[in-house]
Parts: structure tokens; C-alpha cells; sequence
């Protein structure tokens, strides 16, 4: 929201405060504000009356224009040949500087130019308008262009937050200053139109709570005053013709938007209505949209003119040779404007103040000021008047207790000084021995509903550092202990993982990639229509944050995420890890699915849990490279290769190792069983087995464990081989197994025993064979 300091000045005194001490107060105070200087980039250009116009006599896209200053005449060549003598225009003559570069003479088709007349493109307002800037008829000439436009004006940029829609205006931020300063602010009486005359309105949706309409006949639209159109280009806005400047110059001083419609492209009554299945609209933008249920639109008897609180049709709209008009003033509730807005994909400076919340008390007030100037400006008569107001502004009472704002505080505020400040703010409040009752204004209704909200208000305004600091007293308590999750953090992280966060919106392509099911969940409103559902994995999101490194030439990383999935019944918390490159350099050691594997034990272990593995067919997975992770029988996740055909696709670097699992199964709380620790010394023996290439890692582990039994204290996978020295179709496994009995130091001879009986066993049900 830019508001000029000029402009500002007409609703509240700041005659002795900068616009520094403004921006620093409501930055501290109201909202981040910065100040700006408006310099558009000419100097030295001057204002010229037009003597006279006749055609270039060699090109006839050309015009001949006698120009003056009052004490000096100028030639000029222009390409606008629909100047007119005693238009009133801008001359840069030789020696001025336009958009960077400096103006001298020249000849154009053999005749001199002393100047160049300026366009408002030349001053920065417009990408392309359509011929020179004409002043006011009234204005004088050979006055400079830095008075003409205020050059120099400085201009507060506030960045609203979404609360705060009563910013939105010259009005609401005069207001806030008002309070800020404890300045007086400066009332302007309205024009009144009450309701008269026949102009039917139907209101058939409850998300539109009032509606007013002033039907205008017999204007004369034409070029806004200078006035006016200053104001607009300081706030960015572009003009376009009296009756839309003076809608859009509303907007920007009330917080109310106003659309207009030429009364000859309706037909009455007019409908506030839900868009029908496959209706459409040709918007101001010039599009063509198809529109749905979820769109709530203004209509006449013929179909849409305008999608309601958004944008304005394209067949209705208001241009030179409008002559009578339909004035619109609406409160639409915000959830749907943002609805329809999301939907169409068009965001406006209309839809904008809508999503935060207007004044619906304002509605007619804005509307009547907007009339008024259309009136004074264009001519013609208010021929119809029509409100729907039937559910009107009920203000709730809120009271704040001295002993709950003392606390909140930190120390006593005088009844009087609170009084003053909500008062200044617009809030009606009423002084008890107790407390203060105060009434929610309705331009602050969509964000002041409780007590802590008006004591929010009160402190906000006396200023955050007039509260002195207190240190925080809690009552002591046994330390907790460390979160689990935190824990799965502190683990990972020791093994080099670094922890990701993606956001939860997911698109279709890269689950069609891995040939599982898109998400079930899906948002009404996403903020990118790609990107409408609620993830149901993990691993999408790890993927394309590796393939986002793999881009930026990062091809080694290993990293996990911990967050929540969702369905259509529930959500859950799971842990999701992607390993890829080189994980130590001196030696060469890369990642391998086996770090992974490892990590996820060591997971279990230190939460309590015993996890198992098993033999899997997951399709994106590597079909040799694969397990399912089980936990009490139940399958809570995998870990493997991603496919390499995936790989590929996805432009990765090298081998990708995945791994997810359900993270909620064991962060449960259950009865822990302690056994007790041997106090004898492990056994380590290191066994390399010929296997058939196919054969799963898993199951080798897990028919190892379930053959030693409890004398099996742990076993890893150190090496994984597969080339022409173990024969084809086969692969070579290096497993190292620690042995530990309860009873007793294990004697070599156990050892050995304990190992060919395992290598036998698995001889005889897996076909391996010692390397």
C-alpha cells in the first residue's frame, strides 16, 4: 500500500512530523513501512499551451505543433495527431533530460524540432499510452514539471500483513497515525445519495452481505484531472478514463472497491449468483475463463458481467463513449473472493483489499464520495439508488479486566490513557472501576474478537518498548526427557545425514515416474493449481531435492526427512533418508544402501524396537537391491537402490540409495524389557558368501539371526561384490558376525563350530557357498 505524504495530510495533521518518524513508527508499531521519493525521470520540461497544428508536409504520420510557453515559442514534431490547439501539454525542450537521455534538436523529414513532446510513458507511469500527456485546460503554462507533478513527494510503501485490511487505505492509515501520534484527524462530510428510483438487485448467495448500486445517466467520461491522475501514478495504478480513475482513487483512499458498468451493455435486474457449470466470462484482462460453482459472480439477465470482489468483464466495461453507468459498492466475504481468485488465477488490487476484509459499514459511504466526484467531474444525475443490507453490523462488546491488562502489561495503564488510545483507533469504549468495555469497529472486525485483542491494541500503540522486561518465572519441574524424534535427529545427523524440509504440496508426474498411487488428499484452494495435493510420501519430495543438487553440481549428499504424510482418513509422521556419491574421500568410500539399513536399526534399537527384514517387490526399487522393513509383523517401510531406469529419468548422478519408514510405529510407548548384559567378551568372525545375485540381502541377515539365535549379537554387511571372479549371475557377500554367550567366553573351536553349521544351513536353503 503506498500512500503520499500529500495525500495523507488531507485526513490527519502531520504538519510538524517527517515522513521518517512516520515510516519508523508504523514499522515499529502498525506495519513494516519504507519511505520513497517520487522523481519520475525528466527535469527541466515546462508546460506549453498549443499555438497551432497542421500536418507535416512530408509524412503524413507526422504533425507539425506551434507550441508556448507564454514567453517562448516552440516547433515541435509529434506522432499524436489528435492534438488540438489549446491543448495543454508538456514540452522537454533542447537541453532536458527524458528517461536518461538529454534532448537537443534535430530535423525529422526536413523540417526542425526544438523539443520533444512528453507522453506518460516518457515519465515512467505507463509501458505504452496512446499519444502526449495533456494537463488540465486551467493549468498554466511555463510552470515546471517538478511542480505540475510533485516531484520530490515523499510516499509511504506499507507491507500489509493479512490481519491488518484496515491499512488498505489513505483513510485506515491516517488513522493509525492519528493513534500513533495522538494528532487530531480531519473529517470530510460525504455527499449523501439515499435510496431512490427503480433499480432492481437480486442478492442469491449468502457470501455476498451487502450490496449497493447508484445508476448514473447522462455523464460525459473524458481524461481525469491531473489531480487524480497524479495520485494514481504515485500509487502505480494506471489511468484509464474519469469514471474508472475515480473508482480506482476510492479504492485507494476509503479501502473500498468500486467497479463500474456502462448501463447500455446490461439488462437489469441485476444478480449476485454462484457461477453455473461451464458458464464463461471475458475478463478486463482480456481472457476468456471458464468458470465453476466456486465463483461467485455479479450477472445480468443475459449472463455474467463480472466476477464478484475480482475482476470486471470485458463487455461491460466503461470506456470513452459511456454515458450512463451502473456504480457497484459490495462486501463479498473473504474466503470466497480468495476462492474465486485462486480458482481464475487473477489477482487484483480489488481482490486483494476483499481476501483481508473491508469495512461493510463503509460500503456506502465510499460509494457515495465516489459518485459525488463522478458527478462534479462527468455531469449527468443519480437516476437509482438500491442497498441490500439486511443483516447489518452488530458490534460486539468486549471486556478487558485492569487486573488481566496489568498482567499482560506488566504494569498499570491509566483508565484515561486507554480510553484515549482506543478511541483513537476508532474502538467506542466505555470506562468501569473494574475494566473497560470496548465495541469491535467493524473495520476491525475480521481481526478483534477477544480481550487479549484489545489489550494487544493498547500496548501496540503506547509501544512495545515502554514495557519494561521481566524475566520469565516457571515452576520448577523435573527435566524432561530429550524428544524422541529429536533423538532420530541427533542419530542421523552423527552419521552425516543433514536434515531437509520440503513443503507438504505435491504434484502427480513424479509419483506416475515411480508407478504408485497419486496422493488421495487434495486442497480446494492450492497455491499453485499443479500442486493440489497433500503428500502421501516422503520420497517425491527427497528426489527433487536431489535432483535440484545434481543440478547445481552437488552429486554427493545424503540427507533425511522427518514429517507428515497424509490420506484421505489420517495423517502420520514419517522418516524418509536419500544417500547418493561419495560419502568419505581419502579412502574412496561411497554410500551404499547399507548405511541406510544400519541407521534405521540403529533407529529401532536406541527406541526400543526390534526390527526385521524381508524380502520385497517394490516396482521403483532396484530388483536386486530391495527390503521391506518389519516391525511385530507389520511392514512400516523399505529401503533399497531407486530403480535405475528412475534414475535416469529423474537426471540423477550415480546410484541413489533410498529408505522410509512409518516413524509414529516407533515412537510409541510401550513396556521396555531389560535383559541382562554378558559380562564375557564378543567373538568377531568375518564370512564372505557366494549367493545367487538375486538373492536379498534381508533375507541372508535374517536367516543368519534366526539360525545363531540369541548368541548372535550383531551382524553387517562390510562388502558387496559382483564381477567375473564369482561367476556370472552370482554376487560375493562379506559379512561380519559378533558372537557373545551369557554362559561363558566362546572358545575358537565354538566359534568355528557355530560358523560351518550356519554356512551348511544356508548351503542347503540358499544355495550359498564360502568364497
Amino acid at each position: 500500500m503506498r500512500v503520499p505524504l500529500s495525500w495523507l495530510a488531507e485526513f490527519v495533521d502531520i504538519e510538524d512530523l517527517s515522513g521518517e518518524e512516520i515510516a519508523d513508527a508504523l514499522t515499529m508499531r502498525s506495519a513494516e513501512t519504507t519511505l520513497e521519493v517520487f522523481k519520475p525521470p525528466v527535469e527541466k520540461a515546462l508546460s506549453v499551451k498549443v499555438i497551432s497544428v497542421s500536418p507535416h508536409p512530408n509524412n503524413p504520420s507526422l504533425a507539425v505543433a506551434e507550441v508556448s510557453t507564454g514567453k517562448e515559442n516552440f516547433r515541435v514534431i509529434t506522432g499524436d495527431l489528435s492534438l488540438r490547439e489549446k491543448d495543454i501539454v508538456l514540452l522537454a525542450p533542447e537541453g532536458s533530460l527524458v528517461g536518461g537521455k538529454r534532448i537537443e534538436r534535430r530535423e525529422i523529414g526536413g523540417i526542425l524540432s526544438e523539443g520533444v513532446l512528453i507522453a506518460p510513458e516518457d515519465l515512467g507511469f505507463e509501458e505504452k499510452s496512446e499519444g502526449v500527456l495533456r494537463l488540465d485546460p486551467d493549468t498554466p503554462a511555463g510552470v515546471d514539471v517538478s511542480e505540475l507533478l510533485g516531484y520530490g513527494e515523499e510516499i509511504l510503501e506499507l507491507d500489509i500483513t493479512p490481519n491488518r485490511g484496515d491499512l488498505l487505505s489513505v483513510r485506515g492509515v491516517a488513522r493509525e497515525v492519528s493513534a500513533l501520534f495522538r494528532r487530531a484527524k480531519k473529517e470530510h462530510a460525504p455527499p449523501q445519495f439515499p435510496q431512490t428510483g427503480d433499480l432492481e438487485i437480486h442478492i442469491g448467495d449468502r457470501d455476498c452481505l451487502r450490496y449497493r448500486g447508484i445508476a448514473i445517466e447522462g455523464i460525459s467520461n473524458k481524461t481525469s484531472p491531473l489531480n487524480i491522475r497524479k495520485r494514481l501514478w504515485q500509487c502505480n495504478l494506471r489511468p484509464i478514463n474519469a469514471v474508472v480513475d475515480i473508482t480506482n482513487y476510492i479504492m485507494l483512499q476509503e479501502g473500498q472497491p468500486l467497479h463500474a458498468f456502462d448501463m447500455k451493455e446490461i439488462k437489469t435486474p441485476i444478480y449476485v449468483r454462484s457461477a453455473g457449470e461451464g458458464e464463461t466470462i471475458k475478463t478486463l484482462d482480456g481472457k476468456e475463463h471458464r468458470l465453476s460453482p466456486d465463483i461467485l459472480l455479479i450477472a445480468d439477465s443475459q449472463g455474467p458481467i463480472a466476477v464478484a470482489g475480482v475482476i470486471g468483464g470485458m463487455d461491460s466495461s466503461v470506456d470513452e463513449d459511456t454515458d450512463s453507468i451502473l456504480l457497484e459498492s459490495a462486501f463479498f466475504r473473504p474466503s470466497r473472493v480468495r476462492r474465486s481468485s485462486g480458482s481464475l488465477g487473477v489477482r487484483t488490487e480489488s481482490s486483494y483489499r476483499f481476501e483481508r476484509s473491508i469495512d461493510i459499514e463503509g460500503v456506502g459511504r465510499a460509494q457515495d464520495i465516489a459518485a459525488g466526484m463522478i458527478l462534479e467531474i462527468c455531469g449527468g444525475k443519480v437516476v437509482a439508488v438500491s442497498d441490500l443490507y439486511e443483516e447489518r453490523y452488530s458490534p460486539k462488546r468486549v471486556f478487558v479486566s485492569w487486573g488481566k491488562l496489568q498482567r499482560y502489561a506488566g504494569r498499570e495503564i491509566a483508565p484515561e490513557e486507554v480510553s484515549t488510545i482506543l478511541s483513537s483507533l476508532g474502538i467506542e469504549c466505555t470506562t468501569k472501576a473494574c475494566g473497560i468495555e470496548a465495541e469491535i469497529p467493524s473495520h476491525r472486525a475480521f481481526d478483534m474478537s477477544r480481550d487479549v485483542d484489545i489489550i494487544e491494541e493498547i500496548m501496540r500503540v503506547k509501544g512495545y518498548e515502554q514495557f519494561p522486561p521481566k524475566t520469565l518465572h516457571i515452576a520448577s519441574r523435573p527435566s524432561s526427557p530429550v524428544e524422541k524424534e529429536e533423538k532420530v535427529r541427533d542419530l542421523l545427523a552423527s552419521r552425516g545425514f543433514s536434515e531437509v524440509i520440503n513443503i507438504p504440496f505435491e504434484e502427480e508426474d513424479t509419483y506416475r515416474l515411480l508407478g504408485i498411487e497419486s496422493p488421495q488428499a487434495q486442497l480446494l484452494n492450492p497455491l499453485l493449481p499443479t500442486q493440489r495435493f497433500l503428500r502421501s510420501m516422503l520420497l517425491p519430495g527427497l528426489l527433487r531435492t536431489a535432483s535440484f543438487n545434481d543440478s547445481h553440481y552437488n552429486h554427493d549428499i545424503a540427507i533425511f526427512e522427518i514429517g507428515r504424510v497424509f490420506d484421505r482418513e489420517c495423517e502420520k509422521l514419517k522418516l524418509g533418508v536419500l544417500a547418493k556419491g561419495v560419502r568419505e574421500h581419502l579412502p574412496k568410500e561411497e554410500w551404499s544402501e547399507r548405511d541406510i539399513l544400519d541407521s534405521f536399526m540403529a533407529i529401532g534399537t536406541m527406541l526400543g524396537k526390534e526390527l526385521t527384514l524381508e524380502e520385497s517387490g517394490i516396482g521403483f526399487l532396484h530388483p536386486g537391491i530391495q527390503t521391506s522393513v518389519i516391525l511385530d509383523g507389520e511392514e512400516i517401510g523399505f529401503i533399497g537402490r531407486l530403480n535405475p531406469q528412475i534414475e535416469k529419468q529423474l537426471g540423477l548422478k550415480g546410484k541413489t540409495y533410498v529408505g522410509e519408514i512409518y516413524l509414529e510405529k516407533l515412537l510409541t510407548e510401550e513396556r521396555k524389557i531389560y535383559k541382562k548384559l554378558s559380562k564375557y567378551p564378543p567373538a568377531h568372525r568375518d564370512i564372505a558368501l557366494i549367493v545367487d545375485k538375486n538373492l536379498s540381502v534381508s533375507k541372508l541377515l535374517n536367516e543368519i539371526r534366526s539360525h545363531i539365535g540369541e548368541r548372535i549379537e550383531e551382524v553387517m554387511v562390510f562388502d558387496i561384490y559382483a564381477g567375473d571372479k564369482v561367476g556370472e549371475g552370482k554376487k560375493s557377500v562379506g559379512i561380519r558376525l559378533a558372537l557373545r554367550s551369557a554362559e561363558g567366553s566362546l572358545s575358537g573351536e565354538e566359534v568355528s563350530e557355530i560358523v560351518e553349521d550356519l554356512v551348511q544351513t544356508l548351503q542347503d536353503r540358499l544355495g550359498a557357498k564360502l568364497r
